[in-house]
């Protein structure tokens, strides 16, 4: 677990690796080793892996059998009363074990974090990096070339005994940088080098890809290791990228790329090497087991990095004393430079005199650079001057682009009204074009229905005519024969007659009013339809300020909201890119803060897209921005290249009486305002509320001082603005009320806005329902009064058919008087009914007429409205051709303004530069001058007077003069045994070497207090990485021997360096006390040490896991559950690399996944010229 320490002080190449978090408390700090030197010499590099070698023990201990056990506690036992007393620092360490006092809780806790964890893990993920992908071993051990090929999940080695398998966990260890002596196959390099060659290659091939790679814009997706020794001993190492170009040949390189990724290929737990795995697995100790644990978790690596600290420590303190003896010599030397300075006497005269020289000398060099200060003011007046012209071209050139940016709007308005009232004509004239077809139609099919009627009448006229000629003749052929009762009939039926024509008429009569009710009533319908649209629209416009105002209580706290999406995600990769000439400065509208929030839509809109923009310094930054702006599907946020120079408002903005849009605005960068001032002139754009009060001071006198243009609040239209210009013409300002506020202001003042326009619109809802409540009651009285001449209509139909049936029994009546009058009576009804149908036909001859007279007139009015459109149409289209041409006649005339207010910017800010030049040369010279000034003022104690030299002398003639005196004073001094400038200079030195001294002293004292300090944070944290190491791994253990249905406990005693096993095998066995492993089965003892490793290997932070041979001992069914348990525990460890070698096959006793690959090897011995 290399590559952290407790208190975060590792190395730049730290790793974050390390055991697995759930193996921590709440109150537990992560806690790994690092190696720390505080020592000021030189000294051997610490490696992190094991400090004491395995190999280190007796020769018999590793070829023990498990009958040895007894007399190997035993022996350790009686040793454990001689363990020599403690040190200083281990007493500090161990603080008296108080921290290992809480075994029970500490445990409970580990097993509720086990259970959580198990629920929490899923199946193994490949590594993206720091596992090996291939071993390649040339004339090494007994191999001459072998090439082997990992998985990067499971590995299982298999080959029978003397096929070399342990060499790929020897080549490992060794081309990482491991000693020859940890793998326990050899005492140096070259043991290893095959019998009868002289040099033998180790390659390994480490995976090197994902966000934490190691050096990956210099290595690639991986790294190869190649290490090379000869039996001579010479050895070297070669770091290649992925393309095997050669990156490095020193081994510091390669213990970079293994700390980087927590190899600890010396950890004897991490390549547990077929010795190892034997001593650990069946012949261990319980010390031994302790030894193997501390290694193993690094306790004992971070446990030999504090004990250094606390050597160190002690020399520094050690160096104290010294120090001060240090301080009291170099007082004695300062007094004894003291004494001697105040016995030194000279020629005092001489001394005065060359003093006198010497000033004049000075103050003749003040002339001198005084004459240079001049020469520079002049230099700066014509840059200056220069300047002042370009100042006024830019603001002439910004004065034409005002103005041509007017006349662009203007048209551009004029163009979109024209192209509004086009849509809007073109409907009209579609609309005038199917009035003008219906009625043209209509009055066709009035034109055929009036000829119809015509001959009609003209037919029953003639009829007419004829009945009355045979009535005539009968009624004479008749008279003579009519008596009473017959006349009564004849009158009945006269009245019945009467009364059915009187039904008919009042039926007309109904018939006649419904048109004018129905007309009534649709006019109606359609008032309460207008009314409809104006109370839907003002019900939408109510939602939509409810939704802005839940939006912003909602976003309130999210500054991003107001943004396109992923751009605070571009604002983080601006941050720690670092190949940016100067960071871009944005968005804009983040450094933006609205002092009047009434505004804020307005302003909004007015800005645009310059909100979401941001600024960059050259065109590099620029292509780098928009590259990542892509990445990041960024298409609304602009990029502008700002200039060098800072503007200067200074006489430029309006009077204080007027509130700008930058005096509106609080601005947290300078180049944010410069940039708002170019593109939008908001100091010299004026905010008045009142429309009215605008067009006062804009358009009644001559505009204020500095005005362009002014933004004033739509006195109709709720929320909208209008932009005036002194041109005398206005642009309406309509706010996206879909766009969040993206300039800084409270939320709470926004939300207070929207709330009060919320109750306005509320009250005008309410305005406006009422008038729709009344026109709805309109509406249902013209339909009732429709109703009612429908029931009317109805009732007199009734009424009509009982006359008309009453009309049919009196001419039953005159049928008995059919012998004498039946052919009169026949003539007279037919004659009655041709009346009927004539004065029928009449009436529908004279309103067919009328209402083709009507139509006509309709029609032509249509033609006339449709004439009329097309004409409108034409002199719009006429009119959007001049705007259009003006348009772009302005915009050219714009586009070369612009060309040449750029030059003159690139100009002004060439100037400006020159300008900051010449004003620090100025600046630089007088300061020089007033150096000079002060340093001759002190050394004539204060006196401002100048000490002129005689006239006519020069520069050169006083330094000669000034030589020789000091010449005379030198070879009287040396009569005196020394100069007054070496003795002054003694004294200088001696008390700065007492000064030194003292500091020195300080600094130790401080050193040493902060490394008392850090020791003590360290140790503390060491401890607590002790104790929940130690409950997680006892944790571990339990869970894991539970897998067979054995019981257990792991008996850790840090005090006395012991670590033994209790296992229970027998499930029906109720004691709570298990057995000793010594009372165990060659099997059961060898899965308790398998739990045992795999409780140490969670505790543990490499990606790596090594074991060789670890079923040697172990009977069938004990290694089929052993080789589950490793597959099953390396499954849940993520993006974990697990090697395992046997000697035995296993596809007969495990279920392989595609996540298992099996290497088999076999014996080189029996391969053949072919297999080379």
């Amino acid at each position: 677990m290399p590559g952290r320490t407790s208190d975060g002080l590792a190395g730049p190449s730290s790793r974050k690796r390390g055991p697995r978090d759930d193996v921590h408390d709440d109150d537990m700090v992560g806690v790994q080793s690092a190696s720390s030197n505080p020592r000021t010499e030189p000294r051997k590099r610490v490696r992190l892996s094991n400090v004491v070698d395995v190999k280190d023990e007796d020769d018999t201990e590793r070829d023990s059998t498990p009958s040895d056990h007894e007399a190997d506690d035993v022996e350790a036992a009686r040793a454990t009363p001689k363990t020599p007393p403690k040190s200083q620092y281990e007493l500090m360490r161990d603080n008296n074990f108080e921290h290992l006092r809480h075994e029970v809780a500490d445990d409970q806790r580990a097993t509720q974090r086990l259970r959580t964890r198990t629920g929490l893990l899923g199946e193994n993920a490949i590594a993206e990096n720091g596992i090996i992908e291939s071993v390649t071993c040339i004339n090494f051990m007994c191999h001459i070339r072998l090439h082997c090929e990992l998985g990067p999940l499971l590995n299982f080695i298999v080959g029978e005994n003397g096929s070399g398998k342990s060499a790929i966990l020897t080549a490992i260890t060794l081309c990482l940088g491991g000693k020859a002596s940890s793998t326990n196959r050899g005492g140096s390099l070259k043991s290893f080098v095959k019998e009868g060659c002289e040099r033998a290659i180790l390659t390994v091939k480490i995976k090197n890809k994902g966000q934490d790679a190691y050096k990956h814009d210099i290595f690639g997706d991986s790294v190869i290791v190649e290490r090379s020794f000869t039996k001579s001993g010479a050895s070297g190492f070669k770091v290649k990228s992925a393309q095997g170009e050669v990156i490095s040949t020193k081994k510091q390189e390669v213990d970079e790329l293994v700390e980087y990724y927590a190899l600890q290929v010396d950890n004897p737990l991490n390549i547990l090497s077929q010795d190892n795995a034997r001593q650990f697995l069946n012949a261990s100790t319980k010390t031994q087991k302790y030894k193997f644990f501390i290694e193993g978790v690094q306790l004992q690596q971070l446990d030999n990095d504090y004990r250094l600290i606390a050597e160190n420590l002690e020399q520094m303190v050690a160096k104290v004393p010294d120090q001060e003896e240090h301080v009291k010599y170099t007082r004695a030397q300062l007094e004894k430079a003291q004494r001697r300075a105040k016995e030194l006497e000279g020629a005092q005269t001489l001394r005065e005199k060359g003093g006198t020289l010497r000033l004049q000398i000075l103050w003749k060099q003040v002339e001198m650079e005084e004459d240079e200060v001049r020469a520079r003011k002049e230099k700066l007046q014509m840059v200056e001057t220069a300047l002042v012209e370009a100042q006024q071209n830019l603001e002439e050139q910004n004065r034409q682009l005002g103005a041509l940016d007017e006349k662009i709007e203007q048209a551009q308005e004029a163009l979109e009204r024209i192209q509004e009232d086009q849509k809007g004509l073109g409907k009209e004239l579609d609309k005038a074009n199917e009035v003008y077809a219906k009625r043209f139609e209509e009055q066709e099919e009035l034109l055929r229905q009036e000829r119809s009627a015509h001959e009609a009448l003209r037919d029953q006229e003639k009829a007419r005519k004829d009945f009355k000629e045979r009535i005539a003749k009968e009624e004479e052929r008749l008279a003579a024969t009519t008596g009473p009762e017959h006349a009564e009939a004849l009158r009945k039926l006269d009245e019945a007659k009467g009364s059915v024509k009187s039904l008919e008429n009042a039926i007309q009569e109904n018939k006649a009013r419904e048109p004018e009710l129905k007309a009534n009533e649709e006019m109606a319908q359609k008032a309460l339809a207008e009314i409809d649209v104006t109370l839907n629209a003002k019900r939408q416009e109510m939602n939509n300020v409810e939704n802005v105002i839940r939006d912003l209580e909602r976003s309130q706290g999210d500054v991003w909201s107001a943004y396109e999406k992923n751009l605070s995600k571009l604002v983080d990769m601006i941050a720690v890119e670092s190949r940016f000439e100067s960071k871009p400065i944005g968005p804009l509208g983040r450094h933006v803060r609205l002092l009047k929030p009434e505004w804020s839509g307005i302003l909004e809109q007015t800005f645009g897209r310059n909100l979401n923009a941001f600024i960059v310094t050259s065109k590099r930054d620029e292509k780098l921005l928009y590259g990542m702006m892509q990445q990041l599907n960024i298409r609304n946020s602009p990029v502008i290249i700002r200039g060098s120079h800072s503007l200067d408002l200074t006489g430029k903005e309006p009077d204080p009486e007027y509130d700008t849009i930058l005096r509106a605005l609080e601005i947290d960068n300078q180049i944010v305002r410069d940039q708002l001032i170019i593109n939008h002139g908001i100091e010299q754009v004026i905010l008045v509320p009142n429309r009215v009060r605008a067009q006062q001071i804009l358009f009644e006198n001559a505009p204020p001082r500095n005005v362009e243009a002014c933004l004033t609040f739509h006195d109709g239209k709720r929320g909208e603005g209008l932009r005036l210009a002194k041109n005398i013409s206005s642009t309406p300002v309509r706010p996206n009320l879909h766009q969040k506020p993206r300039m800084k202001t409270p939320a709470e003042t926004q939300i207070a806005i929207h709330k009060e326009s919320l109750r306005q619109i509320r009250a005008e809802f309410q305005q406006v329902e009422a008038e729709h409540r009344r026109r709805l009651q309109e509406y249902q009285r013209c339909r009732a009064a429709v109703e009612q001449l429908e029931k009317d209509r109805k009732r007199l139909e009734a009424r009509l058919k009982e006359a008309q049936n009453a009309q049919d029994k009196c001419e039953e009546d005159l049928d008995k008087f059919e012998g004498s009058d039946a052919r009169l009576r026949n003539y007279q009804e037919r004659l009655a009914e041709i009346e009927i149908q004539r004065e029928h036909l009449g009436t529908q001859f004279g309103e067919l007429s009328l209402r083709r007279e009507e139509k006509a007139a309709e029609v032509a009015e249509a033609k006339s409205k449709v004439n009329e459109l097309n004409l409108r149409l034409k002199d719009l289209e006429a009119r959007y051709k001049k705007y259009e041409v003006q348009k772009n006649s302005a915009e050219g005339v714009r586009a070369c303004t612009l060309v040449d207010k750029n030059g003159t910017i690139a100009k002004q800010a060439e100037l400006a530069e020159a300008k900051r030049r010449w004003e620090e040369k100025v600046k630089k010279q007088e300061g020089r001058v007033q150096e000079r000034i002060a340093s001759v003022v002190r050394l004539q104690n204060g006196c401002e007077e100048r000490v002129h030299p005689p006239e006519g002398v020069s520069y050169e003639t006083l330094e000669k003069q000034y030589a020789d005196i000091c010449a005379l004073i030198e070879r009287i001094n040396n009569k005196a045994g020394g100069n007054e400038q070496e003795i002054y200079a003694i004294l200088a030195k001696t008390t700065q070497d007492y000064k030194d001294a003292a500091a020195e002293l300080e600094h130790t004292k401080l050193i040493n207090r902060r490394m008392r300090e850090a020791l003590t944070f360290r140790l503390e944290k060491w401890r607590k990485f002790q104790r929940y190491i130690s409950s997680q791994s006892r944790a571990n253990f339990i869970y894991l021997l539970s897998e067979r249905g054995f019981r257990g406990k792991l008996l850790l005693d840090h005090e006395a360096k012991s670590l033994d096993l209790v296992v229970e095998p027998d499930r029906t066995e109720r004691r709570a006390a298990g057995r000793s492993t010594k009372t165990l089965s060659g099997g059961e003892k060898s899965f308790a040490s398998i739990c045992l490793l795999l409780a140490i290997w969670e505790a543990m932070g490499s990606p790596l896991r090594c074991l060789d041979e670890f079923d040697v001992f172990m009977d069938n069914v004990n290694r089929a559950i052993s080789t589950n348990m490793l597959i099953t525990a390396a499954r849940r460890s993520v993006n974990r690399q697990y090697i395992f070698i046997t000697p035995n096959a296993i596809e007969g006793r495990t279920s392989l996944g595609q996540d298992v690959k099996i290497i088999r090897l076999t014996d080189p011995r029996q391969m053949t010229l072919a297999d080379h």
